[in-house]
């Protein structure tokens, strides 16, 4: 469970909840890399509950130029859409 339902999860007391990679089975989702990393780590850390990476990596966009993103990886497919939905510190792109 998260920490807003007052449970803390044990790969967050181990250190072992955020990866430093993005895994295959992973849902994943993509951010303006003007997102603020700490506030969003905290904000995944408070509210989900599964394992997850943040990463930047580049893309190209509609004119197709490169730029930089955040691609965010969560393992649980269902709190990606809470991410999405929820979190008042993404800026999609």
């Amino acid at each position: 469970m998260s920490l807003n339902r007052n449970s803390v999860n044990p790969l967050s007391a181990l250190k072992m909840r955020q990866l430093s990679f993005i895994p295959k089975h992973f849902s994943k989702i993509r951010v303006n890399s003007f997102t603020d990393i700490k506030l969003l780590d905290q904000w995944i850390n408070y509210n989900l509950n599964s394992r997850y990476a943040i990463k930047k990596t580049i893309m190209l966009d509609h004119n197709n130029k490169m730029i930089d993103v955040l691609e965010i990886g969560i393992e649980d497919s269902k709190e990606i859409s809470l991410l999405s939905l929820g979190c008042p510190y993404l800026k999609l792109i």
